[in-house]
């Protein structure tokens, strides 16, 4: 990611969500803060992007037109499916979290994630701290100050740079009790670091984390980076093309034949690991929305055993 300016991808994902909640069929979450918040330059970024691959669309569009490119693209993005689906099972996880008693909400790599400004009614009384790098945090700020959206004294936002910065450091300085449970998440994050910097963070995690603590994060199958491109999907192998376009290309993944060993190992007790698929299933058992998973991204959700 470029250091100077917000992640193209968080913004796209934000995007992808009021989408969902706008146009599909059968909304498995309400998010329309994509629409309010992200700016006009931002759109017209993804409408040159998409020119790119279809050198017939005109170089300047009015509004309405670009929106239904951009809009199109979205849709037909390949992780699509998958911020949809990861977005509905952790706010469903947070949510049972909230309901046993965690009191405290942690996003690592926040991005454009709106759950502090349509704080549901069962989220009262939680601590929402959101953390991400300066530049992503700094314009997300900007936008909700644009709108005129007052935020909850109860929201508090950390900038940090985590390839510079210790999370355990970051968490330390934030306004979370680690002396008692939290939630954390961790979404679309995790392909984009290096294994040794994914193993790190989880580490931090359950070092700094109470006994209790859960945590839902992203990641691509192994599989995804050791395969023969002959046998990656047409969509994943767009997908990563794409990112990697942006600045912000895929790194590596975890095996799902490995993790829970890998997890224990790290201090945490593994409760699930879905699969897109997986969820979509979960959550539009009928196909109603019509959205297609890869079934090489997933969602894991685990506890913090101890201090690892």
């Amino acid at each position: 990611m470029n250091p100077q300016t917000a992640s193209r991808t968080a913004l796209g994902a934000s995007l992808m969500r009021a989408l969902h909640a706008r146009a599909d069929p059968y909304p498995i979450l309400i998010d329309p803060w994509g629409d309010r918040l992200i700016p006009e330059q931002a759109l017209a970024t993804i409408y040159q992007a998409a020119r790119s691959q279809v050198p017939s669309l005109p170089e300047s569009a009015d509004a309405s037109t670009m929106r239904a490119v951009v809009d199109r693209a979205l849709h037909t993005n390949a992780a699509y499916a998958n911020v949809i689906a990861r977005s509905r099972f952790a706010e469903d996880a947070l949510q049972l979290a909230v309901e046993s008693g965690i009191r405290q909400y942690g996003l690592i790599g926040a991005g454009f994630d709106s759950y502090a400004l349509r704080m549901p009614a069962g989220g009262a009384g939680v601590t929402v701290i959101e953390i991400d790098h300066p530049a992503t945090q700094a314009f997300k700020r900007e936008c909700i100050a644009k709108s005129g959206t007052a935020l909850p004294s109860s929201v508090h936002f950390l900038a940090a740079d985590l390839s510079t910065e210790d999370l355990v450091s970051v968490l330390r300085r934030s306004p979370m009790r680690l002396s008692e449970p939290a939630f954390f998440s961790w979404l679309g994050v995790s392909m984009y670091l290096s294994r040794d910097a994914n193993l790190a963070t989880l580490r931090s995690i359950s070092s700094a984390a109470a006994p209790g603590s859960e945590l839902v994060f992203t990641y691509f199958d192994q599989s995804v980076f050791e395969a023969q491109r002959s046998d990656m999907p047409e969509a994943v192998l767009a997908l990563r093309s794409a990112v990697a376009a942006m600045g912000e290309p895929f790194l590596s993944g975890f095996d799902p034949a490995t993790l829970e060993k890998d997890m224990l190992n790290l201090g945490y007790a593994l409760q699930e690991d879905l699969s897109d698929v997986e969820l979509l299933r979960r959550y539009d058992p009928e196909g109603k929305n019509g959205l297609i998973g890869s079934g090489r991204s997933r969602t894991a959700r685990a506890r913090v055993l101890s201090a690892s």
